[in-house]
């Protein structure tokens, strides 16, 4: 549920079509930390962390973490965090 009732900005719902079409999560590897636009300057910008961070705080998004396991040989693996969407708002 979304935790107050003001609007979505333009580029909080791209965020949330974004991390939509990409399946419902995303590796926080693949999203940068302003938003983008493409080279070609086409096409909408791409969100960047603060975004969903906002998004975050109103509960529609998390970043997750996992506790790094240590393998057989010893070595530690520890996996890369995401966003995950929680909920999809309709317009």
């Amino acid at each position: 549920m979304i935790q107050n009732n003001t609007p979505l900005s333009d580029m909080e719902k791209n965020a949330l079509e974004w991390l939509s079409d990409a399946g419902g999560s995303v590796l926080i590897s693949e999203v940068p930390n302003k938003n983008t636009i493409n080279l070609f300057g086409t096409g909408n910008m791409k969100p960047g962390i603060p975004v969903f961070k906002k998004l975050a705080k109103r509960g529609l998004v998390v970043f997750t973490e996992e506790d790094p396991f240590q393998l057989e040989d010893g070595s530690w693996f520890t996996f890369t965090p995401s966003i995950e969407l929680v909920f999809l708002p309709k317009d």
